[in-house]
């Protein structure tokens, strides 16, 4: 008898738990401009930036984002319509509306925020990394100077060690830092490997990533606080608020972090309120 009552009530909050998800993603499509219900949403995909984003050797796209991705995809009810690409072509394709959002783990920086706004997925700190076998330290950030890096040209980490080299280094009468600028990440860290230069800088869990995976680099001390990564929307786009509400309704029904434990990043780092960064917050 008890064994029966159980199973009722466990069908019951089956069928309330169906419920209430169905109400939850009708609310968010609803929400939705018309535009995007009739045709669906267009969705640029930054091709190399592991575990983030980025195609396998199948072809296929994958990471912690993507995953990320189709299950906001689920929520809204509306298809997605993804394109692999590389992270220079995402923004002028948002701008452009060849995209609608851009899942390329983007740093809300003030020069973006003039075309886009941002959804933060979580927050990623600031590495560096150099050869396996390098004797080089970068453990404050007064290391960096002196130093040749190879960087992604125009990316976050770019900004950021120009920024601590105009700080660290050249304000303070320390040797500049030399930098060769690379057309993506995967081509920096080969710079790194081929000892064209001496470290590479990135976000901690894609340094992390390529480590583990190749060997050939490992990741120094330091790391620079924590920062946002973000889906990227055209500025002003409502889309960008329905977006924020599918993630929370993530993190809400721990579909979030389960996509974070599958990737191994399960952290103090996941997001627990998801907000649309616009650039008019003060």
């Amino acid at each position: 008898m008890l064994k029966a009552v159980f199973a009722a009530a466990t069908v019951c909050a089956a069928l309330w738990t169906g419920m209430a998800q169905a109400a939850e993603i009708a609310k968010l499509y609803d929400a939705l401009p018309a535009h995007y219900q009739e045709n669906g949403v267009n969705v640029a995909v930054f091709n190399d930036w592991a575990p983030d984003e980025f195609v396998d050797k199948d072809g296929k796209l994958e990471g912690w984002s993507v995953d990320l991705a189709r299950a906001i995809q689920d929520r809204l009810g509306v298809p997605f319509h993804y394109q692999a690409t590389s992270f220079d072509a995402v923004i002028p394709g948002l701008v452009a509306k060849r995209f609608d959002a851009g899942f390329a783990s983007f740093g809300s920086t003030p020069e973006r925020l003039k075309v886009l706004d941002f959804v933060p997925q979580r927050k990623i700190g600031t590495g560096f990394a150099v050869p396996a076998s390098s004797d080089l330290k970068i453990d404050d950030v007064r290391d960096i100077c002196g130093v040749t890096f190879a960087v992604q040209a125009g990316s976050w980490d770019d900004q950021t060690l120009t920024r601590l080299d105009k700080e660290e280094c050249v304000a303070k009468g320390r040797p500049a830092v030399k930098f060769e600028r690379q057309k993506d990440q995967a081509s920096a860290e080969l710079a790194v490997r081929s000892g064209r230069a001496q470290a590479t800088i990135a976000a901690d869990v894609k340094l992390a990533y390529a480590a583990k995976q190749t060997g050939a680099l490992k990741l120094t001390s330091l790391v620079l606080a924590p920062v946002d990564s973000c889906i990227g929307v055209r500025k002003g786009d409502p889309l960008g608020k329905v977006l924020a509400d599918a993630l929370q309704s993530l993190v809400d029904d721990g579909t979030y972090e389960k996509i974070m434990k599958k990737w191994g990043i399960a952290d103090d780092r996941m997001l627990k309120k998801i907000t649309v960064i616009t650039g008019n917050d003060s």
